[in-house]
């Protein structure tokens, strides 16, 4: 179930970049992370997933002049990043 929700996540994501749809990056780029961590990859993947999807969403937010979406997307990885170190400590 957790890899048909990241292909869900990563199609409403990049269909977000495409069509311009600041719910579909948000929720795809936010959730996409979380499914690869819940999939339980190499940890340097689920970082690298972290990383990219923050860079991509921060990037389009910010090239819209969309702050506050920003702010929560910032928000959103932070969350995803302490599951990754608490599923690190494990």
């Amino acid at each position: 179930m957790n890899l048909f929700l990241l292909i869900i996540f990563l199609i409403v994501g990049i269909s977000g970049l495409i069509y311009n749809v600041d719910s579909g990056v948000f929720i795809g780029l936010g959730l996409i992370p979380w499914q690869i961590l819940k999939i339980k990859i190499k940890r340097k993947f689920v970082l690298t997933a972290i990383i990219i999807s923050s860079i991509i969403g921060l990037s389009y937010f910010i090239y819209n002049a969309k702050w506050l979406i920003a702010a929560l997307f910032v928000f959103i990885q932070l969350y995803n990043y302490w599951g990754y170190l608490n599923i690190v400590n494990e």
